[in-house]
């Protein structure tokens, strides 16, 4: 039988897909010249508009690292690394750690 991962990485696509929109958004949200500039690109939500999305974007990252950190716990995981990755990624570190607790079978 093959021990079971305590902790695993979701594909670095993810990462570099979600991070770097929370990048934009938030380059969006607190930069004129950013903001300017795509909007020269085509439509871009107003920065009020993005300042609200980072709002959610944070409370969402938090809830679910609460979370990870919780479920992690409960199954003996190395917790801090699970809510750290899940505030970094979001849904997909959640997804990970589903799989790893699941029963086998």
């Amino acid at each position: 039988m093959t021990a079971r991962p305590t902790f695993v990485r979701p594909h670095l696509a993810w990462f570099l897909v979600l991070d770097g929109g929370v990048v934009a958004t938030t380059a969006l949200a607190f930069s004129d010249s950013a903001h300017a500039a795509a909007s020269q690109a085509g439509p871009v939500p107003s920065r009020a508009t993005a300042r609200r999305l980072v709002g959610l974007i944070v409370f969402l990252h938090v809830g679910e690292a609460l979370v990870a950190r919780r479920l992690a716990r409960r199954y003996g995981l190395p917790a801090g690394r699970w809510a750290r990755q899940t505030l970094a990624v979001g849904f997909p570190s959640l997804l990970a750690l589903r799989r790893v607790v699941r029963p086998a079978g």
